[in-house]
């Protein structure tokens, strides 16, 4: 059976309305099934290679490509218009968060599987086709992630692990996952190695992520209260307080270029402080006052445990982690309320 893709109205209406790309067997309209969303802010020029690969590597499955611009200044709305005509591009009118533009994404679209996709990320194989038939012969698996590697080709480190709880939190703070990485009682929030190739974990980051359109709809999509980072972990935790499974393979892996809209030195501060802030609303709504408790302690002993160290090392310290030791430094002020709220983040996509 030969898919053909047909010719859509103009980039106004179609821009507006957010008519999916459509497909045709013998002439006959077809819902796509599987749909790339893509949150762009300002990457003209990787969003223009991460389409390219999209085209270039997507052959086993029926697709639409939905691009969302959270108002970019360079000319990434143009581009795609231009290039890629057959791309469902939705402007946001602002830079409204990487969880809400997903959201919108995904109501433009309308394949029953859905591909979270950062603008910053490369194909290098059909693993869109892949992650749908993992989703067809595992009807409850709600969310799968692929490998992930950088542009190096080696495993980007952090893009999957347990769902968070007190102990989980513990672990990770105080630095015992690190301390006993084979351990499971001492397991933290990111896995570094799974006993087989696929397997069920508590979340997969949202660099590239495959999920089930129940699922989505079930759980709400993104918390639109979360701007960016941490809104992957929700996103899987809620999908999983719902009966649905999060699963990892370690195959068809996506590359990765790691923070396209990441850049200076006081963004990566940033960061930490939007990534502490949001893990801490995640524990407000996850856990019982016990629990609340118990990860803010293990949260502030973690950051007075890496500061001490840190700051004794620092004559030998290189540049990576000086800027590490000021981003705990960072994070401990705006815990204890001495960090004036930042400004207004100028990122679209997570690192």
């Amino acid at each position: 059976m030969r898919f053909v893709r047909t010719g859509l109205p103009s980039g106004g209406a179609r821009r507006l309305e957010g008519i999916a790309e459509t497909w045709t067997d013998g002439g006959h309209p077809m819902t796509p099934q599987l749909a790339y969303i893509i949150v762009s802010y300002n990457t003209r020029e990787l969003l223009e290679a991460c389409l390219a690969s999209i085209e270039a590597h997507t052959r086993g499955v029926t697709f639409e490509v939905v691009v969302v611009d959270n108002a970019s200044a360079d000319g990434s709305p143009a581009m795609v218009r231009e290039k890629f005509p057959h791309v469902t591009l939705v402007e946001s009118g602002g830079n409204i968060g990487f969880g809400r533009a997903n959201n919108l994404g995904v109501d433009r679209s309308q394949a029953p599987f859905i591909l979270l996709f950062n603008s910053d990320a490369l194909l290098m194989e059909d693993t869109g086709a892949a992650l749908v038939r993992f989703l067809e012969a595992h009807p409850q698996a709600g969310i799968v992630g692929p490998g992930v590697v950088l542009m190096d080709d080696t495993p980007q480190p952090k893009t999957f692990g347990l769902l968070p709880t007190p102990r989980v939190m513990l672990n990770h703070y105080l630095l015992l996952s690190r301390a006993f990485p084979r351990s499971r009682f001492f397991a933290g929030l990111y896995m570094e190695h799974l006993a087989t190739p696929e397997s069920p974990v508590g979340w997969v980051s949202g660099v590239c992520m495959a999920v089930r359109r129940e699922a989505y709809e079930q759980s709400g999509g993104f918390d639109p209260r979360i701007f960016m980072y941490v809104e992957d972990v929700d996103l899987c935790r809620r999908c999983t307080a719902l009966g649905w499974e999060t699963w990892r393979v370690n195959r068809h892996a996506i590359k990765h270029l790691c923070g396209g809209s990441t850049k200076t030195n006081e963004q990566l501060m940033r960061v930490h402080v939007m990534q502490q802030r949001n893990f801490l609303q995640l524990f407000d709504s996850a856990m019982g006052p016990f629990g609340r408790a118990f990860a803010r302690t293990g949260l502030v002993a973690g950051l007075l445990l890496r500061i001490v160290v840190r700051g004794v090392t620092w004559p030998l310290g290189d540049a990576p982690r000086r800027l590490s030791f000021r981003a705990d430094l960072r994070c401990l002020a705006d815990f204890i309320g001495l960090n004036p709220p930042p400004p207004e983040n100028r990122h679209a996509h997570r690192a």
